[in-house]
């Protein structure tokens, strides 16, 4: 128990170690610059070169320059060095000294001095040599391979469900508590009738008209299809898109010629906020017959870009703008929608609220739930998860051959205790049982250094935001008790059955 909390803690330090000093050798070299692949390999590389020679420079001072000393003494030297480092470092913060980048630099060289020192005092005080054996490094090795395939088993499956958290959560911002569609053809028939039954429903505590549709959309000499999405001007009682809007303004609903774009789609028609200059949208003409020009087969409208929103990147093909304009493009009437985007009242179950609506409404539209609307997502965010599983689950598989290794040297060097307990008549499953057990014990001390480590590693990620998803996010880690249960059983399960197979062949 106490090597792994000591390993733990080495682990914990030498990702503090990085991180500090990355963040210093940054504002050293690159400071107030954004930076490229190259500032980024420097950089990680000058880290690594100070993690590598902080890191020797301790373990050679407690392995080779005091190996005359006892382990005690070795001890108590590294427990000196602790205190006089860190007392030094709180000398120079209680001087202000931190507020420059040696002095920071100088605080930096003393606390890692004094977490390394700790730790190596530690190691080698445990990590004696008259208590190594080789049954002893066999062991440790099997301990240490079971432990990391745990620990990435946990850290995989814990980014994972922060990923799917993060992207619900931002499905959940654009996404209604509920939306009724037509259950035949595009248009909501008999509209006035659903609005007003609406307009009385308890549960509702606001509701929208949308059209939703493909459109060509033109800005200058570039080109690109779109998702139009028109949208009332209750629609913000129903999902806050203002909030999401990166740059420009929002609508104000006094003109339909109006567009919000995606990043995605601004992007790609370098298309800027601009009142004067339109973007052009297209959309075919509904009807049957001979096309003979342009005109006949297309709609178009002109419409100002007044705003950039980004949201996730399935809308990234899309743009925004009042309903009119797409009723207009459609050659609807005014009064007509393609789906009814709903908000409940607080407390109310989406699910209840969907069944007693389906049945006030009839058959003729169909109610969907913000989880009917993510299916899809939901699903194949399910399916790469089990993959992953999978596949790390094989990984633990592979370590476990360590496992076997270890109880079969185990067997081997307590092959002349097996026949004595045999002689004194002890039953062959009796002693099967006590290799069975060992597995076990290397298996539970594993899993308990894995998550230890894991839950370590999830911790300073979410404080110190280590590896980024992109410039922005960091990668989000989610402890949840179904991660450890999973883990936990997983493990020990393969573990549990290497130990009981190995275990059966004791020697004749």
């Amino acid at each position: 128990m106490l090597l792994i909390a000591i390993t733990s803690f080495l682990v914990g330090t030498l990702i503090y170690i990085g991180d500090s000093s990355f963040k210093l050798i940054q504002q050293l070299l690159f400071p107030r610059q954004m930076m490229g692949l190259k500032e980024n390999l420097i950089v990680y590389g000058i880290m690594f070169l100070y993690l590598f020679l902080q890191s020797f420079s301790i373990y050679y001072i407690f392995n080779k320059t005091l190996v005359r000393l006892e382990q005690k003494s070795k001890l108590l030297v590294a427990f000196v060095v602790a205190v006089l480092s860190v007392a030094l470092a709180g000398a120079l913060i209680f001087f202000d000294l931190n507020n420059s980048l040696i002095g920071n630099c100088v605080i930096l060289i003393l606390i890692s001095s004094a977490l390394l020192s700790l730790i190596f005092g530690f190691l080698s005080f445990l990590l004696s040599k008259r208590r190594i054996t080789g049954v002893n490094i066999i062991t440790s090795i099997a301990v240490f391979a079971i432990t990391i395939a745990t620990t990435s088993l946990f850290i995989i499956l814990s980014v994972f469900s922060g990923l799917e958290k993060m992207n619900l959560q931002f499905f959940s911002n654009v996404n209604p508590d509920l939306k009724i569609s037509s259950a035949k053809g595009k248009t909501l028939s008999d509209i006035d009738n659903l609005t007003q039954k609406l307009t009385q429903n308890p549960s509702i505590e606001s509701f929208s008209k949308v059209i939703e549709e493909k459109v060509s959309i033109e800005f200058g000499d570039k080109e690109d299809i779109a998702y139009i999405k028109g949208i009332d001007e209750h629609y913000n009682k129903v999902v806050r898109l203002d909030t999401l809007i990166q740059h420009g303004s929002y609508f104000n609903f006094q003109s339909p010629y109006e567009i919000i774009a995606s990043e995605g789609v601004a992007r790609r028609l370098q298309m800027y906020i601009d009142r004067y200059n339109s973007a052009r949208l297209r959309m075919p003409k509904p009807g049957t017959g001979m096309i003979t020009s342009e005109t006949e087969a297309f709609n178009s409208a002109v419409a100002n870009p007044i705003g950039v929103t980004y949201i996730n990147d399935s809308y990234d093909k899309y743009i925004l703008s009042p309903i009119e304009l797409t009723q207009i493009l459609l050659e609807l009437p005014p009064n007509s929608a393609y789906s009814l985007e709903l908000k409940l009242k607080p407390g109310i179950s989406q699910n209840s609220a969907k069944a007693a609506l389906q049945k006030e409404l009839g058959d003729k539209v169909v109610v969907q739930t913000r989880q009917d609307l993510d299916a899809t997502f939901i699903k194949v965010m399910n399916v790469e998860n089990l993959i992953i599983y999978l596949i790390f689950t094989l990984v633990i598989i592979i370590a476990c051959f360590n496992l076997a290794g270890a109880i079969i040297i185990i067997i081997i060097d307590k092959k002349v205790q097996i026949k004595t307990m045999w002689s004194f008549g002890m039953q062959r499953s009796h002693i099967k049982q006590i290799f069975f057990q060992t597995g076990l014990l290397i298996t539970f001390s594993s899993i308990l250094f894995g998550l230890t480590l894991g839950s370590i590693i999830g911790l300073l990620q979410n404080k110190f935001q280590l590896v980024m998803a992109n410039s922005f996010v960091a990668f989000p880690f989610e402890f949840t008790l179904l991660n450890y249960i999973t883990v936990t059983a997983t493990v020990l399960i393969i573990g549990a059955g290497v130990s009981y197979m190995v275990s059966r062949k004791l020697p004749s």
